[in-house]
């Protein structure tokens, strides 16, 4: 779920800070997922530890507990995705053979007033695509570099190509929560993802 202000991004006007921003919104829900699903649990916890015995001589895994050996899998899934100064962890990868279908609920104000200034929904959901995958470079972080607790970084998309599917059902704001004013770029988003696999593949079953 996201609620506050969204702008709009083009090619002329990308706004990775933005982008950024958003990314930075969703990366604590997915981190929360991948804590409390017990599929995701299991997916952490039979990676290949070898990554991150390299990076951990001495350790003797045989004093790992099982809540260890679930977070030194999601390491070495985020060793894999070094990029920007960042440890990704993607929940939907290319290797995976996932279909992808995201449903969207957004609301923002719909007054005349209101939409003329948030800008189209076409160009918001740019941004909203955009923050759901993993940024190419630093520059598609706005130059921001990991924050406290961001190590690793959890998002959605390796690529926003895996996509399948996407619906949109857009509805009138009313008022953000917690706010006594309209801003003309507030919105509210739940952001509903479904994932199928489309052929089998190593860890096909965490899905299915």
């Amino acid at each position: 779920m996201y609620s506050g202000r969204l702008l709009g991004a083009n090619r002329e006007s990308p706004r990775p800070e933005v982008k950024h921003a958003l990314r930075r919104e969703f990366h604590p829900q997915l981190r929360r997922l991948w804590n409390c699903n017990r599929s995701l649990d299991q997916f952490a916890r039979y990676q290949q530890l070898a990554p991150w015995m390299k990076k951990h001589p001495g350790v003797d895994i045989q004093k790992l507990t099982t809540d260890d050996f679930r977070q030194t899998g999601i390491d070495c899934i985020s060793y894999q995705w070094e990029r920007a100064g960042f440890n990704f962890v993607p929940l939907i990868t290319a290797d995976l053979c996932l279909r992808c279908s995201i449903d969207i609920l957004f609301l923002r104000p719909e007054e005349p007033r209101y939409v003329m200034q948030g800008g189209d929904l076409d160009a918001r959901l740019k941004t909203v695509f955009d923050a759901l995958r993993i940024p190419a470079n630093l520059k598609e972080t706005g130059g921001m570099l990991p924050q406290e607790d961001e190590t690793p970084f959890f998002c959605l998309l390796e690529d926003d190509k895996l996509i399948s599917e996407i619906s949109v059902t857009s509805d009138e704001l009313l008022i953000l929560p917690k706010e006594r004013a309209m801003n003309p770029n507030d919105c509210f988003l739940v952001i509903h993802v479904k994932l199928l696999p489309t052929q089998r593949a190593q860890f096909s079953w965490v899905f299915e």
